[in-house]
């Protein structure tokens, strides 16, 4: 019997608002996953304009000195053009194609 001035909840009360919350938690967490590679693919593509542009100025100053050439290293561009080399937020490596001065990622879903 139920004392009329007992304060609590009941057990099927608190198995309802558990479920509820396991509900929300199950449509929350993989929507902000998804956030989060996003954010990490925008700012591994962001690294490859910054490299991108950095070529393309080594290329210019190359070309005034009469050896217009897009550089063989990802070093050669530290510290005048880049502060340093950025890294990818994912665990890439940046690749450099020495012929156009593009730089793409090894991961496939942060290519340009």
């Amino acid at each position: 019997m139920k004392k009329l001035h007992e304060k609590g909840f009941t057990l099927i009360e608190l198995i309802v608002v558990i479920v509820i919350i396991g509900i929300l938690a199950a449509v929350a967490v993989p929507k902000f996953l998804d956030l989060s590679d996003n954010a990490k693919a925008a700012a591994c593509k962001q690294n490859q304009a910054s490299i991108e542009t950095a070529c393309a100025l080594y290329y210019a100053n190359a070309a005034i000195g009469g050896s217009a050439a897009y550089p063989t290293a990802l070093s050669q561009l530290t510290p005048t053009y880049l502060k340093e080399v950025p890294t990818c937020p994912s665990g890439g490596t940046y690749t450099l194609d020495t012929q156009n001065g593009t730089v793409s990622c090894s991961v496939t879903s942060h290519q340009r």
